[in-house]
């Protein structure tokens, strides 16, 4: 399993847009109005200086009076993440994007293909700086947990050999555990657990008595590196896209442009949808859903948008902040494709960019194939 981890994606981002950044203490400031602007991300140079996020602006450039602090792009940066992803698809079809510049990838029967996983690892590093112009850092072992945290080593590439999982986490604070909630440390803490070569001795049994079994037998699986999770498909199913869109900062729902922003992703694709499926999360964690109706997928996009929009509307009623999106859409001329399809659907199917180019050139009516129109 090997783990990726892009430093600080943000700046990396910068860095190529103005080489001249690249040595200088860097940090973006906090998204959406304030009465003292504040730091949000900050740098590692910028951290040597002593400077942490939330500090105040003014107060951080009089300590550091080189200091360079940009406006934040929240958009650019997710939109980074998902390339990112469609980067590692060439790689392995299955895998796991986690945090801002890092992913998990499972490559497990890529030995025919790329050679050794540390061979395979060590090109994908390469490619990916050719391609992207990102330096990044891996981590290959058995365990996720294990790969996750080799990632943080003084090598661009860290190996953890198979049955060296537990002398390699035993050293690392406990506070690195991805899952592990902010109460459960301070009861570790507190029983003088600190780093996971304290946990791994302990019993099943006892742990259960501070959280629940099926929780508990995660975090030991986590601390001895005996987690081999089963890693997601990369890539969306065929026939398939998604579309994630994060608010910086959130936002109440009359203030979200989800019209254009969905009318943007129908204009520039040049298939039908079959299905459209609209998700969005509250700051609260509470999710929501909105499905088109089957009879509003033949309109055009400029009808289909603001109908998405109404949907969403009418569904986010509660008065609290979103701060996440997804549209889901399945494709393929308003029929869900069939294992054996016959020549003449095939043919049908070869028609739909011609639709597009008419969709476009008549934005105001439905543009159907042939078998759809209703029969007088």
């Amino acid at each position: 399993m090997l783990a990726m981890w892009v430093p600080e994606m943000p700046f990396q981002l910068a860095w190529l847009q103005d080489p001249g950044l690249r040595d200088r203490p860097m940090a973006f400031l906090s998204p959406g109005p304030q009465r003292t602007p504040c730091l949000w991300l900050v740098n590692r140079l910028a951290r040597s200086e002593g400077l942490a996020a939330g500090e105040p602006l003014d107060q951080a450039l009089r300590r550091v009076p080189g200091l360079r602090v940009l406006d934040p792009a929240p958009q650019t940066w997710w939109e980074a993440q998902g390339l990112l992803g469609e980067f590692l698809q060439h790689w392995s079809p299955q895998g796991l994007l986690g945090r801002m510049g890092e992913a998990l990838l499972d490559l497990g029967g890529t030995g025919r293909l790329f050679g050794p996983p540390q061979d395979a690892a060590a090109r994908i590093q390469r490619e990916l700086a050719r391609d992207t112009g990102w330096s990044s850092r891996g981590g290959l072992s058995r365990s996720a947990t294990a790969a996750r945290l080799a990632t943080r080593g003084r090598t661009p590439l860290e190996v953890v050999p198979d049955g060296a999982e537990q002398v390699f986490l035993a050293p690392q604070p406990l506070g690195r555990l991805p899952d592990l909630a902010p109460r459960l440390r301070w009861r570790f803490q507190h029983l003088g657990l600190r780093r996971l070569g304290d946990l791994q001795p302990v019993p099943l049994a006892t742990l259960t008595q501070l959280m629940p079994e099926a929780e508990a037998r995660q975090v030991l699986a986590q601390a001895r590196g005996e987690d081999r999770p089963r890693l997601p498909m990369l890539a969306d199913p065929l026939e398939r896209s998604r579309h994630p869109w994060r608010l910086e900062p959130p936002r109440l729902a009359e203030e979200v442009a989800l019209a254009c922003w969905c009318l943007d992703r129908l204009w520039n694709e040049g298939r039908s949808p079959r299905q459209l499926v609209l998700r969005w999360w509250d700051v609260d964690g509470e999710a929501h859903r909105w499905q088109a109706p089957a009879d509003a997928l033949a309109r055009p996009p400029l009808a289909l948008a603001p109908l998405v929009e109404a949907g969403f509307r009418q569904g986010a009623r509660r008065r609290i902040l979103v701060h996440r999106l997804e549209l889901e859409l399945a494709w393929g001329l308003g029929r869900t494709p069939g294992l054996f399809e016959s020549p003449l659907v095939r043919r049908l199917d070869r028609l739909e960019p011609a639709l597009a180019r008419l969709r476009r050139r008549y934005p105001e009516q439905p543009v159907l194939p042939g078998w759809a129109r209703p029969s007088r």
